[in-house]
């Protein structure tokens, strides 16, 4: 049976952002994301999490505050230092909400910059992140994105995570494997799941087109949940998508699964 987990910065919008904990909960979510806890009550939150005896499985490192950091610094020249502070931020946080997966957002790369310099930044900055991490038993992600939803974003591809992954070299370092990122960035999810699933670390999804409930448009989930779990996945699957009326309204897909 697929495991789902909310992504409460998107889900359950209608409630403050500690609340959407229990709501997610009481919708019958085992998990929550909560990509960006800064400035939150973290005790707040934890109450909730352990009330509920439901996981947060996932937050993002911070945004920054210029064109090239507003998606995360990772992979930007001359931001080491920054990078490093925002990931001690991000594993305070995760510390404070028992969560021991952090996505690491890579930053967006100007026109005409030179991507094997980004890529080198990138790598740099994981290893020293993933030696960093390991200390406090977190497990780092690097995500890629689309272009359309993330114009510049550095990492795009699913091969082109697993090959910076791989140059990394840490058992820490995993690929996230975003389903709707990958289907509006390069298609043939069937492909990419026979080719990269094994060594992903989690997987998200939304509907195609406009990132909303996976019931509708040109990507027929049930197929996918199925060919997930015959590849013996058995990871967490976040919804990460804007519902398009209210979230439990929308959940309508996930009652197969005990959810709504």
């Amino acid at each position: 049976m697929p495991k789902f987990s909310s992504c409460i910065m998107m889900m359950f919008t209608e409630h403050a952002l500690p609340e959407r904990v229990t709501a997610a909960a009481d919708a019958g979510f085992p998990g929550v994301e909560i990509q960006r806890p800064y400035g939150e009550d973290l005790d707040d939150i934890r109450r909730r999490l352990d009330a509920a005896g439901i996981e947060c499985t996932l937050l993002n490192t911070p945004y920054g505050e210029t064109e090239a950091t507003k998606f995360g610094r990772a992979a930007i020249p001359g931001e080491e230092a920054n990078f490093l502070a925002d990931l001690d931020t991000a594993m305070t946080h995760a510390e404070a909400l028992a969560c021991t997966r952090i996505h690491v957002m890579s930053g967006t790369m100007p026109a005409g910059a030179e991507p094997a310099a980004h890529r080198a930044t990138l790598v740099s900055n994981m290893r020293e992140a993933s030696d960093r991490a390991a200390e406090k038993g977190i497990t780092l992600h690097l995500e890629p994105l689309n272009h359309t939803d993330n114009p510049g974003y550095f990492l795009v591809g699913q091969a082109m995570g697993h090959d910076i992954a791989d140059e990394i070299g840490r058992d820490n370092v995993k690929v996230q494997f975003d389903l709707y990122h990958t289907q509006m960035a390069e298609g043939f999810v069937a492909d990419k799941i026979e080719r990269f699933l094994a060594k992903s670390g989690y997987i998200q999804f939304a509907g195609v087109p406009g990132r909303h409930e996976p019931d509708f448009g040109e990507m027929h989930y049930p197929f996918i949940f199925r060919m997930l779990e015959e590849h013996g996945y058995d990871g967490w699957l976040g919804a990460e998508y804007k519902p398009r009326a209210g979230t439990l309204e929308g959940l309508g897909w996930a009652k197969a699964y005990g959810i709504g």
